[in-house]
């Protein structure tokens, strides 16, 4: 009865290790994405911004994407490498983007 009572423990142990592990690992992913984001706004420098944002999964090694919505409706819409913090603003037409939000 003790063995099984040391095994079950032992395995709530390591379960609440795994999950305190994962939750300390998407904290600093979401920081580090949050920071990227911010680099963003500041590489771009607009002051009449409605929304932005950034994709957690990056499309290619560490490259993310991102965008940034003016309000006059333009849409930006950027990439941005997390190791050589690298921006590449990509053009898209309203229509366009509305399209492939709409296809997701």
């Amino acid at each position: 009865m003790k063995k099984i009572l040391k095994m079950g423990v032992g395995a709530l142990v390591s379960a609440s290790l795994v999950v305190s592990v994962s939750a300390l690992y998407q904290k600093r992913k979401d920081k580090n994405l949050r920071k990227l984001l911010a680099l963003a706004k500041q590489h771009f420098m607009f002051d009449d911004l409605l929304t932005s944002w950034i994709v957690m999964d990056p499309i290619l090694f560490h490259v993310h994407e991102g965008g940034l919505i003016r309000q006059d409706g333009t849409v930006i819409t950027f990439e941005i490498d997390a190791d050589t913090l690298r921006i590449v603003e990509t053009h898209e037409s309203e229509a366009e983007l509305v399209a492939s939000l709409e296809e997701k």
